[in-house]
């Protein structure tokens, strides 16, 4: 899990994928919910857009080189 500005709280962290341009993106997966439903959400975003939360180990999360 990771704090996501795009998903405007915590997400799930999927993979690491490299840009063409060498940077990192993060792929991310998080639930939105609005009174009696939700919905699941899915977003490709920048390594800025995302923060760790403390004692979540992310040696195990997938790195993807495109």
């Amino acid at each position: 899990m990771v704090h996501s500005e795009t998903a405007k709280g915590p997400a799930y962290l999927l993979a690491w994928e490299r840009s063409p341009d060498g940077a990192w993106d993060a792929s991310i997966a998080w639930i939105e919910v609005e009174g009696e439903s939700w919905q699941g959400r899915t977003a490709k975003v920048t390594a800025q857009d995302i923060t760790q939360i403390e004692g979540q180990d992310y040696s195990r999360v997938a790195r993807r080189a495109h």
